[in-house]
């Protein structure tokens, strides 16, 4: 029997097992900036089933209070090793998606089941196979960092990230493949930018002298309207404002003060170092209104045509091939941990994770159930192909 056959057998035979786990991970409900407690279960109970198969576990501490703290996982020994990159957080705040756990047909839903618990669960159930079937290479290593705070950016794990990519044969992100079909992949990520422009006018009153103001609301409304305008999806730019914080509904007040902040991706380094050079020397509309800049380039670019992710997209294709699957790439405007071990120069494939649609997405994130066994033997394979080359 060809080891294809082996890996998805094992995993047919392991997709209640696989569902068991996630559904007790999705009902541990773990917010990106929630309750310390409840991330601390989740994250424990990710170390307790880790470490049942042979993971020794620790905790890196977040060392900021906003977040949770994350788990490196490791298996087997010797210098050479594959990286799987997974996040635990899932964004909104406990009950928002109502129903936890929802079964019917071929999908499930409930929070982070598709962004990304599935994934990390996907994990687990690739190391136990190889484990348990002796297919795991001698002297090789499987490195897993499971992180709290990708959400928001990754502002205390991508350090560790890039840290642990620099010492790996590849990386393996296990985020969403965002699509129904079992063979897509993610190859390529833009660059993102999050930028807060601060304004600073003149109040009063806005019934006795709204003439006399110099509105930083009105400013920032027009910037707005500016910066969504250089959105140019063809040529890869994408700008979007996503937060205007100036005055108080109560107040007979035309305020002088305003934030906005905006989320900007690119497609290549140069128009991130371009536009990040406007937008920290933006002009205001109003000479009489002092704007500064906060924020800059958070994510570095996840360039699809660097060599060594080429070549591991193109054995992806091949090992798809034995599973009768096309892979299919494509590349994202959403930034992930990838674009953090791609940066370093560790050959990096995204999208590894469950099939499915609408993450973020209350009442609606679900995974396909009949792609969980030929996802799982497929990851499995890769490891085996990376850890194997010479």
């Amino acid at each position: 029997m060809s080891e294809e056959k082996v890996l998805l057998e094992y995993m047919e035979k392991h997709t209640d097992e696989f569902l068991g786990m996630l559904k007790e991970a999705v009902n541990l409900e773990s917010p990106t900036e929630g309750d310390k407690e409840d991330l601390k279960k989740c994250r424990e109970y990710f170390e307790r089933k880790f470490s049942e198969i042979g993971f020794k576990c620790s905790v890196i501490p977040s060392n900021d209070s906003r977040y949770g703290d994350h788990l490196l996982m490791e298996l087997g020994e010797g210098d050479e090793q594959v990286l799987f990159v997974g996040h635990y957080d899932t964004v909104y705040s406990k009950g928002t998606f109502g129903d936890m756990w929802k079964q019917e047909g071929t999908k499930v839903w409930g929070p982070g089941v598709l962004d990304m618990k599935g994934g990390d669960v996907q994990v687990y159930m690739v190391a136990k196979a190889l484990k348990e079937l002796s297919l795991l290479p001698e002297n090789k290593k499987i490195v897993f960092l499971l992180t709290s705070d990708e959400e928001a950016g990754s502002p205390s794990s991508h350090i560790h990230y890039k840290e642990i990519a620099k010492k790996s044969k590849a990386s393996f992100v296990m985020e969403p493949t965002f699509g129904d079909y079992p063979g897509d992949l993610t190859i390529g990520r833009y660059a993102r930018g999050n930028y807060t422009f601060v304004a600073e006018g003149k109040p009063a009153h806005s019934g006795q002298e709204p003439e006399n103001a110099e509105s930083g609301l009105k400013e920032l409304a027009q910037q707005a309207i500016y910066l969504e305008s250089l959105t140019d999806l063809e040529n890869g730019v994408a700008i979007a404002c996503t937060c205007l914080n100036s005055g108080n509904a109560g107040w007979p007040t035309v305020p002088g003060f305003g934030e906005l902040t905006i989320d900007a991706r690119f497609s290549s380094a140069d128009m991130a170092t371009e536009y990040d050079s406007l937008f920290k020397n933006l002009k205001p509309f109003n000479p009489e209104v002092k704007i500064t800049t906060k924020g800059g380039i958070e994510k570095p670019l996840f360039d699809e045509k660097d060599p060594k992710h080429k070549n591991l997209y193109e054995i992806s294709k091949k090992v798809g091939k034995k599973f009768d699957m096309e892979m299919k790439g494509f590349i994202g405007r959403a930034g992930t941990d990838g674009n953090f071990t791609a940066s370093v120069g560790c050959p990096t494939l995204d999208g590894m994770g469950m099939s499915g649609n609408f993450a973020h997405q209350p009442g609606k994130e679900y995974i396909n159930t009949d792609d969980i066994a030929v996802r799982g033997a497929f990851v499995a394979r890769m490891v085996l192909e990376v850890l194997r080359d010479k």
